[in-house]
């Protein structure tokens, strides 16, 4: 009996701790604003001069117990726009840490011989990447995935996460109208250009009679400059000061993105000058027209056809589904037509 009853004693006392539920590791990250990466950034343990990319953050959900050992597994999966794939560029390994509560790693500490067990690239992948980095130093564009695994080291729980970086390497700029010395510009000019970044400084000047180059003009003060996410703007009737006809502006444009150097870096298009002409107050609608027309193909030939045929021209007051659209509006949506025509099944003209 008495054996019995200290048995039960025992899976009693057991019981608490058998029932005690297992520690559950939250991780939160934080990336640095970035679309363009090198190729040290991607290789941050053997980096000569890294730089701060991301921090993981690791948190005991409940706080029992108080703290834990554990390790963390890093992978890294790399979608190329170009269309290839990648998986496990990198794989890494931290010895066993402890949590108390909460723990932070960010890729700096992650190279240090107290933390980092086992790191290797996949030789073919780094081969590829870097030769398709090579002519600019930065990675080729896509997606960069990073995955986490932290697996806690006596309750064998697992935590996952992910983070990823899309890079678009934005190096290019192209201005699209208004054209070199355009003459045919009215006093609100539709300003387009092609840019891969996510944002865009446009600036414009008015070139004076005594100045005899480009360069010079944009010395001067701006006439306006401003911050857009697209790549298109049209000049504002209010809250500027206007162009006038007659005169000539000169403009260019900055496609702002960020790398680990910091964001805010530019890549800058060329100089352009236009001149304004008190006739051009249809030229822009006149060249969007065109542009519409293009964009939706021949299918919709017919409808253009009758608008050259009544010697209609464009007002500027465009509405779409009954309601007012600017031109801007416009253009995005001869960009969707551009890219999937036959999605217009039907069209009416008034």
């Amino acid at each position: 009996m008495r054996a019995l009853l200290f048995f039960i004693a025992m899976c009693v006392a057991a019981m608490p701790a058998a029932m005690a539920q297992s520690p559950v590791i939250d991780i939160s990250t934080s990336t640095a604003p970035v679309d363009v990466l090198t190729i040290q950034d991607v290789d941050f343990i053997n980096a000569l001069s890294p730089k701060w990319l991301f921090s993981i953050d690791l948190r005991i959900r409940g706080g029992v117990p108080a703290s834990v050992n554990a390790f963390m597994a890093i992978t890294l999966d790399v979608q190329m726009a170009t269309g290839e794939s990648f998986t496990r560029v990198s794989t890494y390994m931290t010895k066993v840490f402890t949590i108390p509560g909460m723990r932070s790693f960010s890729n700096l500490d992650l190279a240090r011989p107290d933390i980092k067990a086992e790191y290797a690239l996949d030789d073919a992948a780094k081969r590829r990447l870097e030769q398709m980095a090579l002519p600019t130093g930065y990675m080729p564009a896509g997606i960069y995935t990073f995955s986490i695994e932290v697996t806690t080291e006596r309750y064998n729980t697992k935590s996952v996460a992910t983070f990823r970086f899309v890079l678009t390497n934005p190096s290019r700029l192209d201005l699209v109208m208004p054209m070199q010395n355009d003459r045919t510009v009215n006093e609100f000019p539709l300003f387009q250009w092609t840019f891969d970044g996510p944002r865009s400084r446009l600036s414009v000047f008015e070139k004076l009679p005594n100045q005899s180059s480009l360069e010079e003009a944009v010395n001067g003060v701006p006439h306006l400059t401003t911050e857009v996410n697209t790549t298109s703007f049209l000049y504002p009737s209010a809250g500027v000061r206007p162009l006038e006809p007659g005169k000539t502006y000169v403009w260019y444009v900055e496609g702002i993105y960020g790398n680990t150097s910091g964001p805010g870096n530019t890549v800058k298009s060329q100089l352009r000058a236009f001149t304004v002409s008190a006739g051009g107050s249809n030229q822009v609608m006149e060249n969007l027209l065109a542009d519409l027309e293009k964009a939706l193909g021949p299918t919709h030939k017919p409808v253009f056809d009758k608008i050259r045929s009544g010697l209609l021209s464009p007002t500027g007051q465009m509405r779409l589904d009954g309601k007012a659209i600017t031109v801007s509006d416009l253009v995005k949506l001869i960009n969707q037509f551009r890219s999937n025509p036959g999605h217009v099944i039907a069209t009416d003209l008034e």
